[in-house]
């Protein structure tokens, strides 16, 4: 790529499912071991490392929620627990020899295109050290993930009991048999309340949106299974394409005016109906938002818990946050002993606090935030050469499994990395005219969205009111625009 037989330094952000994709195939499809992967965390894992609140899960089934080239026969039951993945992701990591390449507890503070040199310099923290380094890259790959920076709302402050984020719980703080408020109805709250409720005197749950709930069809796997799936050709592969195609289905679902989305409307509602008798609280937990508009979330736990006698169910808005109280609207005053906030993550702040400055100067964040995001294929900007963004905007899921569309967009960086070399150019970059095209594509295949059509305040969209987390189309037609690179929509130097 400079001229010369060395393979390219490349800096690689974060170490989750995405960061330790992105260092397998380097290696696997380029051999390239010039990599250095930075994550401020103790160890490879991303979310799966950070998050430990009780119940945490993930609402796609493991067999699928999970690396192609590398299942996993030994998974315990459909949808697998927090440690469970995380220890996968270790497997992983060790398999493949990716720690050798990992510096932990380093946070990567900026990056900066130097034009002059045609090269990224990044600024990194090493933690422990309390030092600042800086790193010369010819490509910097950023795979810090989305639901990463907690939200933690400015009102809950002025509170001043022992209080926690979901993603960044504190299990030293005691819960049994005291009064405990949560804030959010979230998929955070969905799995943490049917955790705690048995634990606690009493909980106050504050709802500003019902969830839309489906059934989860959950269960272990024998032993015998387990053994099918390591030795039996093609058994665990049939289940994983079984459960690929039927989420493909239910893409439609969140398409206007479908039959698909009719019938999940049933479904949601059969489920509330089910396993909520009591009139009053099955309205209050009725979505007023057409289905998929916000997260949709798969438990049987939820709505039972939420039943019990020693749970409150508040829907009306908080007014008043103080030391030791919560008052809402409708002039309920409670004094919690905890208050934990489900509240979810800082989504629309993107790779933040990373400060990315772009060709010329430019800070990215500030413009993503001012106009809206751009990036082709959600993996690389025009503005900024010799970058890939894993997951990054407009590659969000609300039907699917995300690791399918991290490996898609692996595999297309990986093809451009290649042809780079190839070509022996040491810069590539997206030209607008290519990516504004498919920007244009993005938002007219929105439009046929609910998450298009309707504003229901999720966290899917920005302060404009456009969708910038998620992919509107099915993933088999994000896997046809990524299998091949059209590399005219590039320039190489």
């Amino acid at each position: 790529m400079d001229g010369s037989n060395n393979p390219p330094k490349i800096g690689v952000i974060g170490a989750g499912f995405s960061g330790v994709c992105v260092a397998v195939q380097l290696r696997k499809q380029l051999n390239i071991e010039s990599y250095t992967v930075f994550d401020e965390n103790r160890d490879v894992g991303g979310t799966w490392l950070v998050n430990t609140y009780p119940g945490c899960a993930c609402d796609i089934p493991s067999h699928l929620y999970s690396f192609s080239f590398e299942p996993n026969p030994n998974w315990s039951k459909v949808y697998s627990g927090q440690e469970e993945i995380w220890e996968y992701l270790r497997n992983v990591a060790k398999k493949y020899d990716v720690y050798a390449n990992i510096k932990f507890n380093h946070r990567v503070i900026s990056a900066e295109w130097d034009e002059k040199i045609g090269k990224w310099l990044v600024k990194v923290l090493d933690k422990p050290n309390n030092k600042e380094e800086i790193y010369i890259f010819d490509i910097l790959i950023s795979s810090a993930g989305a639901l990463r920076v907690p939200n933690y709302p400015q009102q809950f402050e002025a509170f001043e009991g022992p209080k926690m984020h979901s993603a960044v719980w504190d299990s030293s703080i005691e819960l049994k048999d005291k009064v405990v408020a949560i804030v959010g109805s979230g998929a955070s709250a969905v799995q943490i309340i049917p955790e705690i409720v048995d634990k606690v005197k009493h909980l106050v749950v504050y709802q500003r949106n019902a969830a839309w709930v489906v059934p989860r069809t959950q269960f272990p796997f024998s032993s015998y299974t387990k053994w099918a799936f390591a030795n039996i050709p093609g058994v665990q592969w049939s289940l994983r394409n079984l459960i690929f195609w039927s989420n493909e289905l239910n893409i439609s679902a969140f398409r206007v005016n479908t039959i698909m989305g009719k019938l999940s409307v049933m479904l949601g509602n059969y489920q509330l109906n089910r396993q909520v008798p009591d009139p009053e609280l099955r309205e209050k937990l009725t979505p007023k938002y057409p289905f998929g508009c916000k997260r949709v979330t798969p438990s049987n736990e939820y709505y039972p818990a939420l039943g019990k006698p020693n749970v409150t169910l508040i829907t009306s808005k908080i007014t008043d946050v103080t030391k030791d109280s919560i008052t809402n609207e409708d002039g309920t005053c409670v004094k919690p002993d905890v208050l934990i906030l489900a509240t979810g993550f800082k989504v629309q702040d993107f790779f933040a606090p990373l400060n990315i400055t772009s060709k010329g100067g430019e800070d990215l964040l500030k413009k993503w935030k001012k106009e809206g995001p751009c990036a082709y294929m959600g993996i690389a900007c025009h503005s900024t050469p010799n970058a890939f963004f894993i997951l990054g905007p407009n590659t969000g899921l609300g039907h699917n499994s995300i690791v399918f569309t991290i490996e898609c967009q692996v595999n297309w960086m990986i093809k451009v990395i290649e042809e780079m070399s190839k070509r022996n150019a040491s810069v590539v970059s997206i030209k607008k005219s290519a990516e504004d095209e498919y920007m244009d594509s993005i938002l007219t295949s929105m439009k046929t969205t609910v998450w298009g059509t309707y504003d229901c305040g999720s966290w899917y969209a920005d302060h404009r009111g456009v969708i910038t987390a998620l992919w509107p189309e099915s993933l088999v037609s994000y896997y046809n625009r990524t299998k091949d690179v059209n590399f005219s929509h590039m320039e190489f130097l």
